[in-house]
């Protein structure tokens, strides 16, 4: 199959998992795009577990005792490039709804402490303590049928005082869900929960055709 083919390929199985109709329809996806994830995203220009990851070596001062959840991790890929690239040496859990997923994760080389299987709904009730983490990563997870946009109120709680959220979302192309999530991260700037620390915009995929119009963002903890 050439790089064209699979470009197409997987540009019809970004659809698949983000337009269906339910979440669950779009977990029935990832099952079977599990298998080529990696190397499809690879070939369009996946630039979000990049981008987070530069975030990450910004603004995270402690690499060795940090603890981080990747949310809505998938395959890894943001865990794998904060220990290959950042030689991050804290601990690390993953998140995500989809065991097929977290399978692949589990066979690179990252050393994960938990992976946890969690379909996270509209409270972003997580099935961990308060106040567990460090940092939150999360690349891709904001989009239809994913994490809900809700979520994002309860997701903070496991973060400790001054802990960092950085994730990506998409700026265009989102409709109400994009509308609801920025309503969701406002509110909770205004109840002096969350600050914008930092973020930069990015092209989401980098083959210039396909590009989307995306942001990185850092929020603290308050």
């Amino acid at each position: 199959m050439s790089n064209q083919q699979l470009e197409e390929k997987c540009l019809e199985n970004i659809k698949r998992v983000v337009w269906c109709k339910t979440a669950e329809e779009s977990q029935n996806h990832y099952k079977v795009w599990s298998e080529q994830y990696d190397t499809e995203l690879a070939i369009i220009g996946g630039s979000g577990s990049q981008a987070a990851t530069n975030m990450f070596s910004k603004h995270v001062k402690d690499k060795i005792n940090s603890v981080v959840l990747d949310l809505g991790g998938g395959t890894g890929t943001s865990s794998l490039f904060i220990r290959n690239q950042l030689q991050f040496q804290g601990e690390i859990d993953i998140l995500d709804a989809n065991i097929e997923m977290l399978y692949k994760a589990s066979q690179k080389k990252i050393g994960f402490r938990n992976i946890i299987r969690h379909f996270v709904g509209k409270s972003g009730e997580l099935p961990v303590r308060d106040e567990s983490y460090d940092v939150i990563i999360s690349t891709g997870a904001f989009v239809p049928n994913h994490i809900p946009a809700s979520a994002i109120q309860g997701m903070i709680k496991v973060l400790r005082p001054g802990g960092l959220i950085i994730f990506t979302r998409r700026l265009e192309g989102l409709g109400d869900y994009g509308e609801e999530f920025v309503q969701n991260i406002e509110r909770l700037c205004l109840e002096n929960k969350l600050e914008l620390l930092d973020h930069m915009e990015l092209r989401h995929f980098t083959i210039q055709e396909n590009s989307i119009k995306s942001g990185c963002f850092v929020y603290i903890c308050k």
